[in-house]
């Protein structure tokens, strides 16, 4: 086999393996805005969290605002070599917090979550939560808080 062509191929799987990764781990705020929505559609009292979502997953984790990465790796149980790129951000803001969906152990998809679509602070102590217990509710007088337009969830 050619080198240059070998070369090339192997820096183009990479590419590739890393885009598929990453892609599971971004900033993406797709679930975020799906949460928005089952609170703003819902006639019920309480969501669950797996009908915000379009992959498998079995357990969850959320980290409040300002969670530290390396504090949220060790949780993940994620190397310090793989914490940055697997953990690709940090809560900065008090409007923003991270959801972490792992499947079989393995962080499968990590996302920024507006609190404006949905409060989960204080997130609940006994972590991580499985996919089948994500069943959060809405407070009675669980009206905007602070400027968050859909309030506190809480888990049942």
């Amino acid at each position: 086999m050619n080198k240059p062509f070998a070369a090339t191929a192997l820096s183009t799987l990479g590419l590739a393996l890393a885009a598929i990764v990453v892609s599971g781990c971004s900033a993406d705020t797709r679930v975020s805005k799906t949460i928005g929505k089952l609170i703003d559609e819902g006639g019920a009292n309480s969501i669950r969290l797996a009908d915000a979502t379009s992959f498998d997953w079995d357990q969850v984790y959320l980290f409040g605002p300002y969670a530290a990465r390396r504090d949220i790796c060790a949780t993940l149980r994620i190397g310090e070599r793989e914490c940055e790129r697997q953990v690709p951000f940090e809560s900065q803001d008090d409007d923003e917090m991270s959801i972490a969906f792992l499947a079989k152990g393995r962080l499968v998809h990590y996302v920024r979550h507006s609190r404006a679509n949905g409060d989960f602070t204080p997130v609940p102590a006994q972590q991580p939560i499985s996919r089948d217990r994500a069943v959060f509710r809405k407070p009675r007088g669980g009206e905007a808080e602070a400027g968050l337009a859909r309030g506190k969830l809480v888990l049942e």
